[in-house]
């Protein structure tokens, strides 16, 4: 996916400079030289306004900016709703997280780590020491690297073209949580 992006936008990049190549006398008749004029009028205008006025209205902008700030501003009743935050509750905060999973290792890391908790408290309430009885392989890697790893130690590949590693990370956490799933069924 990342080459074909790379590879359009350089061809995209190579369409676009031999256009402008070709287009130059139009655009510069039809963009630059009004744009120049432009400039030239506001030069022509600004240069008429006399400098103490300028300075008046900038000092007077000033002194306005600086009063306002010591001014204190009441308003009784307005309150803005949609500025509140909410608190958000376990299950919607990890549902938020397994959306985010496929925007980087951080986040596939992160719903990692919570699963991994998750299976630790279900081996906890049935009375293992270990994780209840996992025995899917790629289930319990990837449970082991949320709990026993870092999201660091996954980085991405310095190279926009070479494909990422294959790590752990890499289950889809859906599997997982299928897994603790059955395991609440038991």
């Amino acid at each position: 996916m990342y080459r074909r992006r790379w590879l359009g936008l350089a061809g995209m990049t190579l369409f676009l400079a031999v256009l402008a190549f070709f287009l130059r006398d139009v655009i510069y008749q039809t963009v630059i030289v009004p744009l120049a004029y432009l400039w030239w009028v506001f030069r022509f205008y600004y240069s008429l306004v006399p400098q103490l006025l300028l300075w008046i209205l900038l000092l007077t902008g000033v002194f306005v900016i600086a009063l306002s700030n010591f001014v204190p501003v009441e308003r009784p009743g307005r309150r803005n709703e949609s500025n509140r935050r909410f608190a958000h509750g376990q299950v919607e905060m990890l549902a938020v997280l397994l959306a985010r999973v496929r925007k980087g290792n951080y986040y596939k890391w992160q719903a990692a780590n919570r699963l991994g908790a998750i299976a630790r408290r279900l081996g906890e309430m049935s009375g293992e020491t270990r994780r209840p009885g996992i025995r899917d392989e790629a289930v319990e890697k990837y449970l082991d690297a949320g709990l026993n790893t870092s999201f660091v130690d996954y980085p991405r590949p310095a190279n926009p073209f070479q494909r990422p590693v294959p790590t752990a990370l890499d289950l889809d956490p859906k599997a997982a949580v299928d897994y603790l799933e059955s395991q609440l069924g038991e």
